[in-house]
């Protein structure tokens, strides 16, 4: 049954048997016209994926609160008559948070700004190119600051070309290198033995200068520092390489799942997922999708 046919016969369920005013009629429908227009897809096969690209869509034109939630509530009065139907099964409308109020934006940065920010280090110097390992570090896997800061040598799988991090509660995945960054990553550990590592190496990955520990209050001093020199105007912080990792992959066709799996968050269904990032599939979005891993 396609859209207009299950739009139609929403309409008849509401007037006929819901006893709804013709206004409120006509407001579901046209909020149900407008979500259908939206995602070019059949409503019946629409997950909660489709429903926060909308939600994102009406934020970024500047929709109130109010009037998001009014549609919301429309295309889940929606579902429930499919529902009633049996035409589905679940309401998608419920597996996603209602907005009370719309947070700030994310800060992030275009494909150009991030080349911009990643070639501002001096790479022939120990720290310059330290500092460039840990920026593309940052960008192409979206790790958290202090998930980067709290790696370690040993997490390293240089023959997989594979990274262990370790985020919120313990929890653990693994994260690709592109080609490029394994090359790159090699090269560092050969410049952080020999120009990082003092009298006694603890097996951090990214050292200061005097072989400590790198802690998180300076990699966001470099990061503030190699914006200003990139003539990169906007007001960013390591956290706006996670943002940026995300929107990239987001931008170019990556699912909002396998996003979720390669952030860590711990709100996916099950935690069994976060060790299996380095499957053909999900290696194959970034690949797909993320601009450095096509290079």
């Amino acid at each position: 049954m396609d859209n207009g046919k299950l739009i139609f016969n929403f309409k008849a369920w509401m007037k006929h048997e819901q006893g709804l005013s013709d206004n409120t009629v006509a407001a579901y429908e046209s909020d149900i016209s407008i979500y259908a227009d939206f995602t070019q897809k059949l409503l019946s096969d629409c997950s909660a994926q489709e429903l926060i690209a909308f939600m994102t869509r009406m934020r970024k034109e500047g929709y109130s609160i109010e009037t998001v939630l009014r549609r919301l509530s429309g295309i889940s009065a929606f579902y429930d008559f499919l529902i009633q139907e049996r035409i589905i099964k679940t309401n998608p409308c419920g597996f996603i948070s209602k907005p009370s109020k719309w947070d700030k934006l994310p800060v992030f940065l275009n494909f150009d700004e991030i080349d911009m920010l990643l070639y501002a280090p001096d790479v022939n110097t120990g720290l310059g190119f330290r500092d460039r390992v840990i920026f593309e570090t940052l960008y192409s896997t979206g790790m958290r600051i202090s998930e980067l800061t709290g790696l370690k040598v040993a997490e390293l799988d240089m023959n997989r070309e594979i990274m262990r991090v370790t985020g919120k509660g313990g929890k653990q995945r693994f994260v690709p290198m592109y080609s490029s960054l394994a090359e790159k990553m090699r090269a560092y550990l050969g410049v952080r033995r020999d120009y990082f590592v003092k009298d006694r190496d603890e097996g951090w990955l990214f050292l200061s200068k005097n072989g400590k520990q790198l802690d998180r209050e300076l990699v966001f001093m470099l990061v503030k520092k190699y914006a200003a020199k990139a003539g990169i105007q906007k007001n960013i912080s390591p956290h706006t390489l996670r943002h940026s990792f995300a929107t990239h992959l987001l931008t170019n066709g990556a699912d909002l799942r396998t996003i979720q799996i390669f952030l860590g968050h711990s709100d996916l269904s099950t935690t069994e997922r976060y060790t299996h990032v380095t499957d053909d599939k999900t290696r194959n979005v970034l690949l797909n999708c993320h601009p450095r891993f096509r290079k």
